[in-house]
């Protein structure tokens, strides 16, 4: 095993300021990765989906060519290295199927000859820290976003505010999670088993961006996602709208309790013999605000927590979560936002010019071409940069 005073010379030439070169190459990288963005569709779509439910928000803001050419990757380095110079701050995990007397000797080899600064680097109270800026719009906010796409298809989100009360965090937190599987079914039934629309929805929880606080309340959202035929992707979002309506008025039924209790009692057990399930359970826990030094206490809490749910849910006790915790009713604040094809201008032209009557004289084929030459101009004549429309601020 190395020394200590050898491992500490390692770390020294590990945090080295970087060369001119290797920045050069970093910037590049990071340069073409943004345009390759900027080129894909989807990109647009979700930097889109983000900038409406999060406003201008610093943490959910794509990265732009010009961010890039603000940055100063020198400082940034520096920045970098300092977050991993005072190991009094690590928290170490490792989960698997690993031999104490191996991996110790390791752990200890490459992470305790980090020499300890004199005083704390990063210095941080937990109840003082900030959550993210930003708030989900008040009113209900309908978008179409259009890309040029080599085959047309159409993805939907459809998002709604989460608000839930710091008094039964822990419970409301896992009954969330078991109203977002209930959401999926039942939407997953109306728009594919009913209407034979969709192959797949998708319903996920956003509850990330607030402050490890133990006495505030908690902000997120929750978001449906499907893709389907660009003709009817309006039509299948009143479809979900009416359906979680629906639930919100006269609840779920037993059977869909019993199914959501089911699919989640599966994937639980199955996460049980996996080490990312193990590895996210003890971050959480460490991370949690429930979390006050012993991770087995937080583990304790977490777990009676998921069990009072379960024992409790009912068709009722899920009514009231769905009114609780989202707008009630559903479709007084939302928001929707729809990736479409974006249309050729020959078929833009096709479309219009049959639509035109046909009259011989000649002031109509007059009028003709005018418009025809007003398409066209239309069509090849760049226009002015569009300014952002003012929007209020989201949070995380």
């Amino acid at each position: 095993m190395l020394s200590r005073e050898s491992d500490s010379s390692a770390f020294k030439n590990l945090i080295q300021e970087p060369g001119e070169e290797d920045v050069k190459i970093v910037m590049q990288m990071a340069e073409e990765s943004v345009h390759a963005q900027e080129r894909d569709p989807y990109t647009a779509f979700s930097n889109r989906v983000r900038e409406i439910n999060y406003g201008n928000s610093y943490f959910f803001r794509p990265i732009k060519i010009g961010d890039l050419q603000k940055v100063d990757p020198f400082r940034a380095c520096e920045y970098f290295n300092n977050c991993f110079k005072d190991p009094s701050t690590f928290t170490v995990v490792i989960v698997g199927n690993i031999d104490p007397s191996i991996a110790c000797p390791l752990i200890l080899q490459y992470l305790g000859g980090i020499p300890r600064p004199p005083k704390p680097i990063l210095n941080f109270e937990r109840d003082e820290l900030k959550g993210l800026p930003f708030t989900f719009p008040s009113t209900v906010i309908r978008e179409v976003v259009r890309s040029p796409m080599v085959e047309a298809q159409c993805s939907v989100q459809l998002c709604f505010p989460v608000q839930l009360k710091n008094e039964n965090m822990m419970e409301d937190v896992h009954l969330i999670g078991l109203m977002s599987k209930l959401l999926e079914t039942k939407i997953l039934q109306v728009l594919r088993f009913k209407h034979g629309q969709i192959y797949s929805a998708g319903v996920s929880v956003f509850l990330g961006g607030n402050k490890p606080s133990r006495v505030d309340n908690i902000r997120g959202d929750i978001s449906v996602n499907f893709s389907c035929d660009p003709e009817i992707s309006s039509t299948l979002v009143s479809l979900a709208l009416d359906e979680i309506v629906r639930l919100q008025e006269e609840g779920p039924s037993e059977d869909d309790i019993s199914t959501i209790l089911e699919v989640e009692q599966r994937a639980y057990e199955n996460g049980l013999q996996e080490n990312y399930y193990w590895l996210e359970r003890i971050l959480r826990s460490y991370q949690s605000r429930i979390y006050s030094g012993d991770i087995g206490a937080s583990f304790k809490i977490q777990d009676e927590g998921r069990t009072r749910v379960r024992s409790t849910l009912t068709p009722l006790t899920a009514q009231s979560a769905l009114q609780r915790a989202m707008p009630f009713p559903c479709k007084k604040q939302y928001t929707v936002v729809i990736l479409m094809p974006q249309s050729s201008s020959f078929k833009k032209l096709k479309s219009f010019i049959c639509s035109i009557p046909i009259h011989c004289s000649k002031d109509s084929k007059v009028r003709f071409f005018v418009i025809f030459f007003l398409f066209f101009s239309n069509i090849y004549t760049p226009s002015p940069p569009q300014r952002k429309s003012s929007r209020a601020k989201l949070e995380l």
